[in-house]
């Protein structure tokens, strides 16, 4: 029976696998067949998540629940366990509930634009849609994902500009900046350092700073400004030094030490703050007792006079440093305002805008209204909020839901957030899981009124609950957490505690689990680590398990890829969303170099590393014939040896001409030097996919060769070959990726995670009135705060970033520890040295018993991806992958359009033979396709008759467009007029997709409109016979 006393916002803290997807879904069904409009009822629910990803596995979750549901033969266990949530948590009965999921389900494929379950970006976007004339933008803009090649445009008009007598000003203001960057000993990538500093405008975290920066006037009067002032303090320090050294002057002969006399002399001689060195404090200890205890027995307003000077250097010093650090990040920040404010003008006018923007933009638009008059707006009332990984939500994001969802829970209508501080690893993301942790309160660090009211209504309306119960993993590792994360909680301060408040879980999961751990201070070197690695595999494989059950879980990239090299080499097969990255495979090596030799062809260099590389290729390098092509040469009478590439190339090329040969653009390249190497690139997925990087490099930009090896440069951590699961391979991902899922053995190979600032990386920090941008040192007291405060917050980063990692398990975990004498891998060592656990030798625990998995019984199941040759192709074809053993992509696509185009030209089941020969006639259909487009039409037409779905139609419209709105067409395969409804059917060859039950939705929407009768929707998967009547 349901809980009359439930308060209308649920607020969920969901432990790693404590069901928390059934809980969601749950909830959102108990909301739509609870309700007497169960059948539109979907209209007013929002649901949303974080990832594209999630939303899309949430929707079919609901509509394969409402299935199971509507018909219970075809329901599988987890519709049969929410089935029994359903029951239990409402007051439906079994006919009620099977009754009511049919009509929600048939209402909602047959209005799937309405189906809410989204991102938040996405709702977003309806809204920014909605409001387009109150924010002064045009209704057709476009979404810019892919922030970094506007910046480029950008950065690239400004250089352009340089010069140019209507640009002075940004002339100078670079050159300014260069000679600033020289004096201090700097190089200098003006185009770099831009692009650095364009990716703050993106940064939630740098909202307010970029307001201020927006706001601030920067000129060479400013500049100047600054520069006076801080030498002005200097001067000041030094004018009250020579006033003391005055005072003193007449004692300093009289002191016994020599020592003692130069630091005094000091005073009044050295520019250099009267430090007589080059820094460090006004007065070393010893020196500083001297004076504290006048032992030098001075006169006692000499000697207070010398003491004053030491908090007065203190002081000055310090704003001195503050002064010149403004002065150096000057230019730095004016040439970023510029960069921001030409991006706002190419948005504008090109009607774009980055997806960064969505958050600030709705705050606009939200701050201060009412949620009526935001649904008025939006055309819609949303009576009901569903929001998943909330500890992955942004501040604006929130702040921008925030009347919403107060509306709803103030008419006490049910609202669930779920999430869990502990999983928090995006906050390079803009995710604040502070936010998470407050509720059922709001997060109001800056104490607003405003916000402390409608915390205080959230706090009434609103309770917090844990799951606590682990359905996922074996009980040996669920206590294993239970009481490690209990112990490393003990590192992080009061308000970082709160984030492990709900830690300690119950198994459920009748599993025998076990778990591994090597841990001492060892920083193992790569080869001895992957022996480790490979005997753990070995290992797992004997015990039955398959290698998809394995997965090794990495902190970066870099580390991933590694291992997937020493994996492959040793005969595994390896499946990653992130390892396998291209750049460093010898043969993409030789083509990169190949390519910076045609760009740069007077550097010799370049052709030795060419030639190595090459002859490495060959496999038949020797140091002694590659040192045959250097000779000697002579030169202002000294000898030296040059590398001789005419003969290289004579020798292995045929000639020079023969190598560097004539090419049309990047792509014709690439295949020209393949063909002279004696490469098919589709043997070879390395070199296939960076043919295919190069290809869609061409098409989005353009095809010179330098900066497409720029290109390559900077992504070369990024790009990776991608193959899809198989059961005989091993998975390799970072933990970032592996969130979300589970696997049956976990391999982790280091917990010797990064806790420091990344690579002195540099942030925006006010100081004083003005900004900054530098790495926070020193002994500015806003960058020791900031400092104190990121270090803090990285900690928890990577503490999150572990219990994710050590949550992913169901039956084995194995670790390898190997860590430094400090640092994240030493504290972790620490923590399970503070836990009653027994050591079976000094740096390994052995929990639990490993045991045999059981067998599972798959059909065979390699579905590597083999890349379709190009050799005999007269285009440049978009690149493919195509799945060994089964039909290609390209060849499903032309079946697709072969079948659509017979269909079409096919009234009835009696005129299929005419419209197959008349599509041979016209091309559309090839002759060896004809015996299967045949038999796939049959298919269809029996189906028709079977369901008696041609009876009665008076008018049939075959690939009919409609114009459903300004700009938009729709054309629906066959549509049937009938006098009582409207029969729409949809052709589709392929997988199912859930875009598909969208499309086909909207087809009868707006046949329903023009027709204004019932409308009746088919899909047809012609590949796979699969005819669905919704």
């Amino acid at each position: 029976m349901p809980n009359t006393a439930k308060k209308a916002l649920q607020v969920y803290a969901a432990s790693a696998g404590s069901g928390k997807t059934h809980r969601l879904v749950l909830e959102y069904l108990k909301i739509l067949l609870d309700d007497p409009s169960y059948r539109s009822k979907f209209r007013s629910i929002v649901a949303m998540t974080f990832t594209n990803k999630a939303a899309n596995e949430m929707k079919e979750r609901i509509l394969q629940t409402l299935s199971g549901l509507a018909y219970p033969h075809k329901a599988d266990r987890k519709a049969k366990a929410l089935a029994k949530g359903l029951l239990e948590e409402t007051s439906l009965t079994e006919a009620q509930l099977q009754e009511r999921a049919l009509g929600a389900l048939q209402g909602i494929l047959h209005h799937y634009e309405d189906f809410n379950i989204s991102t938040i970006d996405k709702f977003n976007l309806r809204l920014i849609r909605s409001f387009s004339r109150d924010l002064d933008i045009a209704a057709d803009f476009e979404v810019v994902m892919n922030e970094k090649l506007i910046m480029e445009e950008v950065v690239d008009l400004m250089i352009a500009q340089l010069g140019q007598p209507d640009a002075k000003e940004l002339s100078d203001w670079m050159l300014s900046y260069a000679r600033t960057k020289v004096s201090e000993g700097e190089s200098w990538d003006f185009k770099k350092t831009l692009l650095q500093f364009a990716e703050i405008l993106s940064k939630e975290r740098n909202v307010k700073e970029v307001e201020q920066l927006l706001q601030t006037t920067y000129s060479k009067e400013n500049y100047q400004l600054i520069k006076d002032e801080a030498t002005q303090v200097q001067k000041a320090f030094l004018e009250q030094c020579k006033v003391v050294y005055t005072a003193v002057e007449p004692f300093i002969a009289g002191l016994k030490n020599a020592r003692d006399q130069k630091r005094l002399e000091a005073i009044g001689t050295d520019p250099n703050w009267g430090l007589g060195k080059l820094s460090g404090p006004f007065y070393n200890a010893t020196t500083l007792t001297i004076l504290e205890e006048n032992k030098w027995e001075l006169p006692n307003d000499i000697n207070e006079a010398l003491l004053s000077l030491s908090p007065a250097f203190e002081q000055a010093f310090a704003a001195y440093s503050v002064l010149e650090v403004r002065r150096r990040n000057f230019y730095n920040l004016a040439l970023l305002q510029y960069v921001a404010q030409q991006t706002k003008a190419l948005m504008s006018a090109q009607q774009q805008i980055r997806i960064s923007e969505f958050n600030q933009l709705i705050s606009q638009l939200v701050r201060g209204e009412q949620a009526p008059y935001i649904y008025e707006r939006l055309g819609i009332r949303y009576e009901h909020f569903l929001l998943d990984e909330f500890q992955d939500t942004s501040r604006l994001q929130w702040i921008n839901l925030i009347p919403l969802v107060l509306e709803a829970i103030s008419y006490e209508r049910a609202n669930l957030i779920v999430g869990d501080a502990k999983q928090s690893i995006y906050r390079f993301n803009n995710g604040l899981a502070e936010q998470f942790v407050a509720l059922p309160g709001l997060y109001n660090p800056e104490n607003d009124p405003n916000m402390a009211q409608m915390s205080q209504l959230f706090q009434i309306s609103g309770q917090k609950k844990s799951l606590d119960e682990n359905y996922r993993s074996a009980q040996e590792i669920v206590q294993f957490n239970n009481v490690l994360f209990a112990e490393l909680a003990k590192r992080l301060n009061g308000h970082q505690a709160l984030f492990y408040q709900d830690l300690v879980q119950t198994p459920k999961a009748d599993l025998q689990g076990y778990i591994r751990i090597e841990s001492l201070v060892n920083e193992l070197p790569d080869e001895l680590l992957h022996e480790k690695i490979l005997s753990t595999v070995k290992e797992v494989l004997q015990d039955q398990f398959r290698p998809c059950d394995i997965c090794i879980l990495t902190e970066t990239n870099k580390q991933g890829n590694r291992l997937a090299i020493a994996l492959n080499e040793a005969g595994h097969q390896v499946v990653s969303q992130d390892s396998l990255l291209i750049y460093q495979h010898p043969t993409v090596q030789l083509f990169l170099l190949y390519l910076k030799k045609r760009a740069r062809p007077s550097n010799p260099t370049l052709s030795k590393r060419f030639a190595e590389a090459y002859l490495q290729f060959k496999g038949d390098f020797n140091v002694a014939h590659y040192m045959s092509y250097f000779v000697n040469k002579e030169k202002d009478g000294k000898s030296y040896r040059v590398f001789d590439e005419n003969k290289f190339y004579t020798d292995h090329f045929g000639s020079d001409e023969a190598l560097f040969m004539p090419f049309e653009h990047l792509y014709d390249l690439l295949q020209k030097v393949a063909q002279l190497l004696g490469l098919d690139d589709s043997q070879d997925p390395y070199l296939h996919h960076f043919f295919d990087i190069a290809f869609q490099y061409q098409l989005n930009r353009n095809a010179e060769l330098l900066p497409f090896i720029e290109y390559m440069e900077q992504n070369k951590d990024k790009l990776a070959l991608q193959m899809p699961e198989s059961t005989e391979a091993i998975r390799i991902m970072t933990i970032h990726k592996a969130k979300g899922l589970e696997f049956p053995v976990v391999l982790i190979p280091s917990l010797d995670f990064n806790i420091d600032i990344f690579n002195q990386a540099k942030f925006l920090i006010p100081v004083g009135p003005d900004l900054t941008y530098s790495y926070p040192s020193g002994s500015i007291p806003e960058y020791k705060a900031f400092k104190e405060k990121e270090l803090a917050a990285i900690f928890l980063d990577k503490l999150n970033l572990l219990y994710v990692a050590l949550t992913r398990p169901e039956l084995r975990l194995y670790i390898f520890n190997h860590h430094a004498k400090s640092g994240f891998g030493a504290q972790i060592h620490q923590a399970l040295e503070a836990l009653p656990l027994t050591w079976t030798e000094p740096q390994i625990l052995n929990i639990g018993t490993p045991s045999p998995s059981k067998p599972v019984h798959t059909e065979a199941n390699t579905l590597f991806y083999h890349p379709a040759s190009m050799i005999d192709q007269l285009w440049y074809p978009s690149l493919a992958f195509r799945q060994q053993g089964l039909e290609s992509t390209a060849k499903d696509q032309l079946y697709g359009l072969a079948f659509h185009r017979v269909m079409a030209l096919c009234p009835d089941p009696q005129s299929l033979d005419t419209a197959i020969q008349m599509a041979i006639d016209e091309g559309s259909v090839g002759a060896d396709q004809q015996a299967e487009i045949q038999q796939g039409a049959l298919r269809f037409w029996s189906h028709i008759e079977q369901n008696k779905l041609f009876d009665g139609v008076q008018e049939q419209f075959n690939e009919q467009r409609i114009i459903a709105d300004f700009n938009e067409l729709k054309q629906p395969d066959k549509v049937w007029l009938k006098t009582n409804e409207v029969v729409v059917i949809d052709f589709k060859t392929g997988k199912r997709q859930d875009k598909d039950l969208e499309q086909i939705g909207a087809y009868a929407k707006l046949l329903n409109e023009i027709f204004d009768l019932p409308v009746r929707a088919v899909l047809y998967y012609a590949q796979l016979d699969l005819f669905l009547d919704l």
